[in-house]
């Protein structure tokens, strides 16, 4: 059995796996579509950017929460039969929320809507991880992750643009025409009969009960909650800037490039140098691009330097996304799908912590503190990194075998 260049490595990956990539991006393109239509929803409903910020954090709270509790629930159920429940649901979704009457059924929906699509990744996920063999599934998983940086490198500023030309319940519904395709594609490429053996809650959460698991969602926590402190409200903060309407798709479409070529740097790093070194080196240089953010609206050329340094927090931040997965396999190499689900989780919980620190930041001062708070969470992420690293090489050197 070989495992070189003409072995098994160098099988081409199941076509299927591209058709749930196409899920993935209908789905982050939602996720991170908010921070771009924020002003126009606050303006409607007559509340503060701050309060519209919770549109972002319900959502991101309940599909972190939810997202393990309802793998499990539905583990038994055929994955195709869950990919597009959840597709289904989310067009639904998006629909009810371009006629929603007021920002609190908006906010209803909008929470109601993650207790549905939380179930998609996972089920797309484990499905990946089923289809290839052993030394293939890190590039599957990779694959149907790609979504969410392609999410916001073209869904996101089309988006936008539509929400700035028309209004944001126009961008609602350009989504739901997304999630529709996405739907017809899965019900198209994946065939029915993978029910793989349903996992314990209990099972599920095991490896929470190991340091450096723990450690290592926590740096996921504290990584994406530094960078959503400003995303959130990054169309308030470039408004600052004078750049407003289809203009600022331009800078969202600016940052998703930027992400897709960090995510991809971010691989190959990873392969060559290591995932500790990349993952110190994005989440070090997020810190700074964050602080240089908070700083450029007072220097000369603020707009220029602001447009640079966005830039460079989208390529190294992220280099973090495909290091912190190879990092997990690595950590459990038997339970990789389902630390996947759970760094899932975390992400989405980090998006939570990082909208509602940002709507503090914004309620006892403006938008340029955002930078510097969002700075502070990413050198408590290099913190909860240093712990990981401990305890994982505490962990190597208990189970290494006696000289």
């Amino acid at each position: 059995m070989s495992d070189g260049p003409t072995g098994t490595t160098a099988k081409k990956l199941p076509a299927i796996l591209y058709w749930l990539a196409f899920g993935t991006f209908a789905l982050a393109t939602d996720s991170f579509l908010i921070a771009g239509i924020l002003p126009g929803i606050a303006a409607e409903f007559d509340v503060s950017l701050g309060t519209a910020g919770f549109l972002l954090m319900g959502f991101a709270l309940a599909y972190g929460v939810a997202a393990p509790a309802m793998a499990t629930l539905t583990g038994r159920v055929d994955r195709r039969t869950i990919m597009l429940l959840s597709l289904g649901v989310f067009v639904l979704a998006c629909i009810a929320a371009a006629l929603a009457p007021s920002f609190g059924w908006l906010l209803a929906i909008r929470t109601a809507t993650a207790l549905m699509t939380c179930l998609y990744t996972p089920a797309a996920s484990a499905l990946a991880a089923g289809l290839v063999p052993p030394e293939q599934r890190g590039r599957a998983l990779a694959l149907v992750a790609m979504g969410l940086t392609i999410g916001p490198a073209i869904g996101v500023p089309l988006g936008t643009a539509i929400g700035g030309v028309f209004d944001w319940r126009a961008a609602f519904l350009a989504d739901a025409a997304l999630g529709a395709v996405a739907f017809v594609a899965v019900a198209i490429g994946v065939k029915r009969g993978y029910k793989p053996p349903a996992i314990p809650l209990r099972q599920r959460l095991a490896p929470l009960g190991q340091v450096s698991v723990v450690s290592a969602l926590l740096v996921t926590v504290a990584w994406i909650a530094g960078a959503y402190t400003l995303y959130t409200y990054l169309a308030p903060y470039m408004a600052a800037l004078g750049v407003n309407g289809t203009a600022f798709a331009g800078v969202l479409a600016l940052f998703g490039a930027g992400a897709f070529a960090g995510n991809l740097m971010g691989g190959w790093a990873s392969d060559r140098l290591g995932a500790p070194r990349v993952l110190v080196a994005g989440i070090g240089g997020l810190a700074l691009a964050l602080a240089g953010l908070a700083v450029a609206p007072s220097l000369p050329f603020a707009l220029a330097l602001a447009l640079l340094l966005l830039a460079a927090w989208s390529i190294v931040g992220f280099l973090v996304l495909p290091a912190r997965q190879s990092q997990l396999v690595a950590l459990a190499p038997p339970a990789a799908a389902l630390l996947m689900a759970l760094n899932m989780s975390a992400m989405y919980l980090g998006v939570a912590a990082g909208a509602a620190l940002g709507s503090a930041t914004l309620a006892h001062g403006g938008t340029t503190e955002l930078g510097w708070a969002g700075a502070a969470v990413e050198i408590v992420a290099l913190l909860f990194l240093a712990v990981e690293r401990r305890a994982t090489r505490s962990t190597r050197l208990a189970v290494a075998p006696a000289e």
